[in-house]
C-alpha cells in the first residue's frame, strides 16, 4: 500500500490546508509563530513534504477558525489543475494527425 502522503485525498488536504490559511489571511510565518515553530515547518507541510499529525492538524483548523470537515472535502478531484502532457505525448499526437 502506498504512503497516504501521496495520495489524491492528501494533495487535497494540503490544498484545503493552504486555502484555509489564505482565508483567514495569515502567512505562513504568523502561522509559525502561533505555533511556536519556524516558517519552514509550515511551508513544508502545505508542500507535501512534510505530514502532520492530529494535534498539529487540530491546532492549524482553530487557528485557521475552519470545521474539521473543511479540510475533508475529497470530492474536489484536482480536476481544476490543467493535465501537462509529456513530450512524449504530444510528439504521438502530431504523428497521428499527420496520418
Amino acid at each position: 500500500m502506498a504512503k497516504t502522503i501521496y495520495t489524491e485525498e492528501y494533495k487535497i488536504f494540503q490544498r484545503l490546508l493552504k486555502k484555509a490559511r489564505e482565508e483567514s489571511g495569515l502567512t505562513q510565518i504568523e502561522v509559525a509563530q502561533a505555533l511556536d515553530a519556524p516558517q519552514s515547518f509550515v511551508s513544508k507541510i502545505e508542500a507535501g513534504d512534510r505530514r502532520i499529525d492530529v494535534i498539529e492538524f487540530w491546532r492549524l483548523a482553530r487557528l485557521y477558525k475552519k470545521p474539521y470537515d473543511f479540510f475533508f472535502r475529497f470530492e474536489e478531484k484536482l480536476e481544476s489543475k490543467p493535465k501537462k502532457k509529456s513530450l512524449k505525448a504530444a510528439s504521438s499526437l502530431k504523428k497521428k494527425s499527420r496520418s
